[in-house]
């Protein structure tokens, strides 16, 4: 093999790669554009909702007032809350979004709680769950009964000599030992490699078809093999055209993603004080050398796929359920109560997304690093060992 003929063979798919519009979106204006859209304009958008939200007055109906006359009167001088009259359609207007919530008090419900009594007392709050005005409207009105009990049980204490620590010996304090760089380190180690290996996969995916089932549908195939060029060589400046398109989109997402977290940092601050995103430049390093044999992998087996279509759409429709293969994985790394395990770090895709949570979290487990490194490459391989008996196969390379 003449490196020589590879690196004109590389020039050659770049070239033409550089004057595809679908690469060039999906390989540097998506990875460049997500995010900060999914970062910064989702915050601002949520921010805005939810300011929003609050400034509306949502509407309570309060049914049995009588039974409960001093609560019904707290509920009524609650701020950014309106209660309106009592009606027998409370649950369809809750339904249809007109009324946020509904509380009914039994008969007396107030009377028996300032008495000694064994008797179960139920106070039922209607709502629409999932709803978030409804939601907010609920904790108001558990909060305004929980006030007051607390004070009737107080009260009541007090009036037969107890103090009102009686039912409250000890306290309990949480402490948060981890960092918050730490704790939100996680958070992104859950998310950044998950998108990064989407885009990974994606940002290949074009070059992949076009160099493959776009030469047979254009008819270009026989030239290029007919150019004193080995197949070896041939295979080999195609494999490195789409493994840089893959690099090249990983390395633009960690780059769109460190630079939106420092120049947002002002306003995901003002949206939670305890959000503390520091971009770690060595674990960005890592998770980066990680990857590289993922897309290795990724420029091989899609270069491979792809060289059984006759055509572009129909590699489309060969590689349309990789991305399910890819994602299943990746999704099942953020399931709660999975680490990393060797079994585990014998998974591809699974293995680097769980690493990346360790490594973002300031943690560098190297005998996992190494061990998935290792392996991630031993399938790089053999899917590049696949690529080139494809290319060998005058079946597959002519399959009209």
């Amino acid at each position: 093999m003449q490196p020589s003929n590879v690196a004109t063979v590389y020039k050659k798919e770049l070239l033409e790669t550089l004057r595809d519009r679908r690469t060039l979106i999906s390989s540097i204006l998506v990875p460049m554009l997500l995010f900060p859209v999914l970062i910064l304009g989702i915050s601002v958008l949520a921010t805005l909702i939810v300011s929003r939200a609050r400034k509306d007055n949502p509407t309570v109906m309060v049914l049995g007032s009588e039974n409960a006359p001093e609560l019904s009167r707290r509920l009524e001088k609650e701020k950014d809350m309106e209660v309106v009259p009592p009606a027998a359609d409370y649950a369809r207007r809750i339904d249809a979004k007109n009324l946020r919530a509904a509380v009914e008090f039994p008969a007396g419900v107030e009377q028996k709680a300032r008495t000694v009594n064994t008797e179960s007392q139920t106070v039922k709050i209607y709502w629409y769950e999932g709803e978030f005005r409804s939601e907010g409207v609920v904790r108001k009105i558990e909060r305004v009964i929980r006030e007051f009990n607390e004070e009737t049980v107080k009260a009541a204490l007090a009036s037969r000599g107890f103090g009102p620590d009686f039912l409250k010996p000890f306290d309990v304090e949480q402490k948060n030992v981890a960092s918050a760089e730490r704790v939100t380190g996680n958070i992104v180690g859950m998310m950044l490699p998950y998108m990064v290996i989407i885009l990974c996969l994606t940002g290949a995916m074009y070059p992949a078809i076009d160099l493959t089932a776009g030469e047979k549908e254009r008819g270009t195939i026989e030239t290029i093999l007919a150019s004193p060029v080995a197949r070896s060589e041939l295979v080999s400046g195609k494999f490195l055209l789409v493994l840089t398109v893959s690099l090249g989109t990983a390395a633009l997402s960690l780059a769109s993603f460190a630079i939106t977290i420092l120049g947002g940092a002002t306003l995901l601050a003002r949206i939670s004080s305890k959000l503390v995103l520091a971009v770690s430049v060595k674990a960005m390093v890592a998770v980066f050398l990680l990857i590289l044999p993922v897309a290795v992998l990724f420029a091989a087996a899609l270069m491979a796929i792809a060289l059984i279509a006759r055509s572009y759409r129909e590699a489309q429709t060969y590689l349309a359920p990789l991305m399910f293969v890819v994602i299943i994985p990746a999704v099942f790394s953020m399931m709660p109560g999975i680490e990393l395990t060797p079994k585990l770090a014998m998974i591809p895709i699974l293995n680097v997304s769980l690493v990346a949570k360790e490594l973002f979290a300031g943690l560098y487990p190297w005998n996992y690093i190494l061990l998935i490194f290792g392996s991630t490459a031993v399938y790089a391989g053999i899917a590049i060992y696949f690529a080139i008996r494809q290319f060998q196969r005058e079946e597959v390379l002519f399959r009209t």
